[in-house]
């Protein structure tokens, strides 16, 4: 449990207590009706949003574990093997029900649209300050025990000091113990229901909190659970299928049926090591792309910039971005200056985005939609920043680690809804009824040939051997062998899949849907040509050869009016845009000199382009 020192930790950065708490009467609420039930066994996580989730708690019971494991050797390690199947199983069958507060283990459900259950098994874990008493004591800090607190942060920017915290992790996200509500709660960044003028009265952090905070928010960076050959062989052996196939194998050598059962045998070596290669390839290529590396200049709570590495930020910490541009490896809101950003990484996007300062408001709340143009996302690229004068670009950390928009795609993809495809609902309801015929066709094999009194030996084979026969065991290792070869038709024309079990259902589907232009076609544009207008506002023959484009306002209106900059003598900005400049800067002899900004014009004339001209020819002739 919890030991609360603080109902709020009164930090030196945390200057800013906001009066209101719009979750301060729901908790009150909460807290009244836990009052008559204070030890409950079952909890809501995340209630109301999309990733609600049952969790109960469970701790080690050794009775029921001895009893377990005498029934698993009784049953020769069969009821083992179940029990790996579904670990929810093997939790019921050795942990009893305790209250949340005392969990060992928690068993966490989730329901998607009342089709689908997925179970999660976690361990509690419990953090205290004796991690960052020997943190400090090895960095040289001085040391006031009485003084160490771990900060929990929910929501509103308020920092909760305990002594001590129960966690565990499910989904790559952290979720601790709040006794106010009796529940376990999601630990969240500093973009939960925090004003924004909170983020510009921040002045860095202490080494003390950024210590406390990396302990409960961990280190920055995406984790991707990443499993070893070893591990994935022996996961993937124990799959119910090819477990059935070991069961066959072994069945047809004592029946003779060498031929078979080696094709069969060979097939399922084949299927498996190509399914563990696609994994681990996979795994790693995931890993290659939330790799974070780097360094970061970091404004601590003296107002000096130093250089740490990437790892090391902690939500609340100040960054300065520099003008050569970095790779954000967090979410963080802009305090001064402007950038500007590449975020196709996020948003499939090429065109560079501007983002600016965050507004000092403080009635106004902070949203990441709302405020999306003040936000920089971790995973985008930082081209340019602008500043004035001597004044730093600074950026204040809200999220790291897996809770960034980065970290929510990678969860996204680690563990992904349950496709709900009717012929996969169909071929399991096939396995199913040849199951069922199976054993009924066991049963009267087995009554008929004792019977007869048949030798004892012959009726377990025979009787066995009926249900191999019924249930194919080879059915896995054909499907195995016939995606491998599909995908590899698949990529002779260019077409390539990442998830092979989607071949099996692709030929069921009558109709794709692709979201915009960009997805199937290239990202580059030709100009096809103009259409200029009259001075009776009319358009006129469309002009293919824009070298017959007279010298006048619409050519101006071409040059000037776009969003195009320069960065490093190179012009970066929207495709359409840049294809047009090409046009006209190559067919009319136009050179920019960006230090002048003139454009020199190979007729001879020189006509200086400065603001009030740019938007009279907007106002007059794009308007």
């Amino acid at each position: 449990m919890a030991k609360e020192t603080n109902s709020i930790a009164k930090q030196p950065n945390d200057r800013l207590s906001p009066n209101f708490d719009p979750d301060e009467d729901f908790q009150l609420q909460n807290s009244q009706l836990l009052m008559k039930d204070p030890k409950s066994c079952n909890a809501i996580l995340n209630r109301d949003q999309p990733d609600e989730m049952k969790v109960s708690g469970y701790r080690r019971s050794h009775i029921r574990t001895f009893l377990c494991w005498i029934c698993i050797i009784l049953t020769g390690g069969i009821l083992r093997l179940v029990l790996h199947w579904w670990r929810h199983w093997y939790l019921l069958a050795t942990c009893q029900p305790c209250p949340l507060e005392e969990a060992q283990q928690v068993l966490i459900e989730e329901d998607y649209q009342g089709n689908h259950k997925v179970y999660h098994v976690k361990h509690v874990c419990t953090l205290d300050i004796q991690q960052l008493k020997k943190l400090l004591q090895k960095m040289g800090e001085e040391v006031d025990e009485k003084k160490l607190q771990l900060p929990v942060h929910i929501s509103s920017a308020h920092f909760k000091g305990c002594r001590s915290l129960k966690t565990f992790r499910c989904k790559q996200l952290v979720y601790v113990w709040e006794s106010s509500v009796n529940n376990f709660q999601k630990i969240n960044g500093l973009d939960v229901n925090v004003p924004c003028s909170y983020y510009h009265q921040q002045r860095g952090l202490t080494t003390q909190e950024q210590l406390a905070r990396r302990i409960v928010f961990g280190e920055n960076e995406i984790t991707v659970p990443l499993k070893d050959v070893k591990t994935l062989l022996f996961l993937e052996v124990l799959n119910p299928f090819y477990v059935f196939q070991i069961f066959s194998v072994i069945l047809w050598f004592t029946y003779d049926y060498y031929y078979y059962a080696c094709v069969i045998l060979l097939m399922s070596i084949f299927g498996i090591s190509m399914s563990i290669l696609q994994t681990k390839k996979n795994q790693d290529d995931l890993q290659q792309t939330v790799l974070n590396t780097g360094n970061a200049w970091m404004v601590n709570a003296k107002g000096e910039s130093i250089e740490v590495d990437t790892k090391m930020l902690v939500p609340g910490d100040i960054i300065e971005i520099p003008s050569a541009g970095c790779t954000m490896h967090c979410d963080a809101v802009l305090l001064s200056g402007n950038c500007i950003l590449d975020e196709s990484m996020l948003t499939g996007e090429s065109v560079p985005v501007t983002k600016t300062p965050l507004p000092m408001k403080r009635d106004v709340i902070f949203d990441k939609k709302e405020h999306a143009r003040h936000t920089l996302f971790c995973g985008t690229k930082v081209i340019q920043t602008r500043y004035i004068g001597s004044k730093k670009v600074l950026a204040f950390i809200i999220n790291t680690g897996n809770i960034t928009a980065k970290g929510g795609l990678i969860r996204s993809i680690l563990y992904p809804p349950p496709v709900d495809y009717k012929f996969e609902q169909d071929s399991y309801k096939f396995i199913q009824f040849l199951a069922l015929i199976a054993c009924i066709g066991f049963i009267y094999t087995l009554v008929t040939k004792i019977l007869r009194g048949t030798d004892t030996v012959k009726i377990v084979v025979e009787s066995l051997d009926l249900i191999t026969i019924v249930v194919p065991p080879a059915l896995p290792a054909a499907m195995s062998v016939g995606r491998f070869y599909a995908q590899k038709r698949l990529k002779a024309n260019n077409i390539f899949c990442i998830s092979p079990r989607s071949i099996n259902v692709a030929g069921s589907i009558d109709c794709c849907c692709f979201d915009k232009t960009g997805t199937l076609t290239e990202d580059g544009l030709d100009m096809w040509g103009v259409v200029p207008k009259s001075s009776t506002n009319q358009f006129q023959i469309p002009l293919k050869d824009v070298m017959r484009l007279p010298y006048d306002h619409f050519l101006f209106g071409m040059v000037t009016c776009h969003s195009i900059t320069f960065m490093n003598g190179t012009m970066m900005g929207d495709p359409l845009d840049l294809k047009i400049q090409y046009c006209s800067f190559r067919l009319h002899g136009m050179i920019e000199c960006a230090s002048e900004k003139i454009l020199k014009i190979s007729l001879g004339t020189v006509c200086h382009i400065n603001k009030k001209l740019k938007a009279f020819l907007i106002e007059r002739n794009l308007g």
